[in-house]
């Protein structure tokens, strides 16, 4: 009897510790280097409603928009691509890792400066530097570039509001 009772114990004492580490963990987010070469051909595969999302995690009106942009995107079934200017390999992509995960977004592109940056220059200015190899003619943190599911851009703002009259 004692026996039941203690191995009963320690099943339910597993499966509580089991269950609360499930609940707690928190998955990494996914952050993936992009350059120029294959921001271009990314783009040239969208074939769905897309926005695609420039963004810092240092920006203070790209974290207060990421909420809205993600109802957007949910309530128009529209993908997101996210692409950050921290510096990779930084801590400036640390920070972005922990941003992700207080905004529980998944996934995020971070600008690979090395390749940007080849022989170790300094940078002034990762978003711009990486606007002009990819022909952006207007670039900000936060820009959200609304592509049709031809491939056709649609609208390319700053402006979270435009992009929302945009879509509806």
């Amino acid at each position: 009897m004692k026996r039941s009772i203690i191995l009963k114990t320690i099943f339910i004492l597993c499966a509580i510790t089991f269950l609360t580490n499930c609940k707690n963990e928190i998955t990494k987010p996914n952050i993936i280097k992009i350059t120029p070469e294959k921001y271009l051909n990314l783009k040239k595969k969208i074939n769905k409603k897309t926005i695609i999302h420039f963004w810092f995690s240092y920006c203070e009106p790209c974290i207060k928009d990421f909420p809205e942009l993600l109802k957007i995107s949910k309530e128009n079934n529209i993908d997101i691509i996210n692409i950050s200017s921290d510096k990779s390999d930084s801590k400036m992509q640390e920070n972005l890792e922990r941003i992700m995960t207080k905004l529980k977004v998944n996934d995020s592109y971070i600008i690979d400066y090395k390749n940007l940056y080849p022989n170790g220059t300094n940078y002034n200015n990762i978003m711009g530097d990486f606007a002009k190899k990819i022909n952006l003619k207007e670039y900000t943190n936060p820009y959200y570039i609304l592509i049709d599911d031809n491939g056709k851009t649609l609208i390319a703002t700053y402006e979270i509001e435009k992009l929302k009259k945009q879509i509806k």
